[in-house]
């Protein structure tokens, strides 16, 4: 396993983000500002460009930037990156005032929480659609976008299709020892919230379980996918659906199942950044993912759930009896968590 340390880690996405305070320049002051819905559309068209920082998979990102784009003529382009990666480059650019993305969407809310300055409010004057979207997704700077169910993926050619782990309990025998690919859980905060989930439902005694299993770790669910596929390890976990979509589509030799006991789910947020290169173009864009057009959007290629959507009747997966997952946790506690899981250095 990898010797890269939680503490390690840590002081990595802490760093990124301890940048000297960046106040809200006048592109966001004038994004904010009240404008018809028809105004808006024509600025945001002049600009001609939306940039999205996200640590989705691409699929994702393709997906809704090309509806948006067929619907206003506004092109998007993305950057993917896992998180700490991420606000890592987000950060460095705000403290270097050449601030790239226009939008961000990350699967943790501590850069909202500990830098609220770097996004713009979101207020129903800056989004019509704000008050459509459920009160409990809403913060005041960022709107929970997706829920998205925690996956194994598995290699068909090495595990028939419905002989697979369908539970954690299942996912622990020993059968697998060697066999299994584990997304490093300190890379990101919904990965070391799912762990932390994973020890609340079923103790310290099974982290050691699946300890014991001596699986290799990747350090993202997209390059866990391609391994997968191309057979290298039987399964991999903890991922999300996005990343194995096209290597399903192509016919790859992996699938994915939901695994449940307990259903641990990791929200999606997603913000304008202030001073943006383009804050009409984001303006626009963050009101439209909350509108029918922009949530079938998102659901399109059948991988999330948006949290607007719980029934499914825009195409969006369902999530039943979730149990979200903690992003902040203490030091104190991931050190504990990573010791049952043999990740301590």
């Amino acid at each position: 396993m990898s010797k890269t340390s939680s503490n390690h880690l840590r002081t990595r996405i802490t760093a990124a983000l301890a940048v000297a305070g960046v106040a809200l320049g006048a592109s966001a002051a004038l994004a904010q500002a009240p404008i018809s819905r028809d105004a808006l559309i024509k600025a945001a068209k002049a600009e001609g460009k939306l940039m999205l920082y996200s640590s989705s998979g691409e699929t994702q990102s393709k997906t809704v930037l090309g509806a948006f784009e067929a619907e206003f003529g506004i092109a998007g382009s993305w950057l993917r990156l896992t998180t700490i990666p991420l606000i890592q480059r987000m950060s460095a650019e705000i403290e270097g005032k050449d601030v790239q993305a226009d939008v961000v969407s990350v699967s943790t809310t501590v850069p909202f929480i500990e830098h609220p300055e770097w996004f713009v409010k979101m207020t129903k004057e800056y989004a019509e659609n704000l008050p459509k979207w459920p009160t409990r997704w809403v913060s005041p700077n960022y709107i929970s976008w997706t829920a998205d169910n925690f996956y194994l993926a598995y290699n068909t050619d090495q595990i028939p299709v419905g002989t697979h782990p369908k539970t954690y309990a299942e996912l622990a025998d020993p059968k697998w020892k060697g066999k299994i690919l584990l997304t490093d859980p300190r890379v990101a905060d919904n990965y070391f919230g799912w762990l932390d989930g994973l020890e609340k439902a079923r103790g310290a005694d099974f982290l050691r379980k699946i300890a014991a299993l001596n699986a290799t770790l990747t350090p993202s669910g997209a390059s866990g996918a391609q391994m997968i596929a191309a057979g290298a390890f039987a399964i991999n976990f903890p991922t999300f659906q996005d990343f194995s979509a096209a290597l399903i589509e192509k016919k790859a030799p992996i699938a994915l199942f939901a695994i449940t006991e307990p259903t641990l789910v990791s929200e999606r947020v997603i913000a304008a950044l202030a001073n943006s290169p383009h804050p009409n173009a984001a303006r626009l864009f963050m009101d439209w993912i909350m509108s029918e057009n922009g949530i079938k959007a998102a659901c399109k290629n059948k991988t999330v759930a948006v949290v607007a959507d719980p029934e499914g009747k825009f195409g969006c997966v369902i999530v039943k009896d979730p149990e979200p997952i903690t992003y902040i946790l203490t030091e104190e506690r991931k050190k504990q968590l990573v010791k049952d899981m043999g990740l301590a250095n």
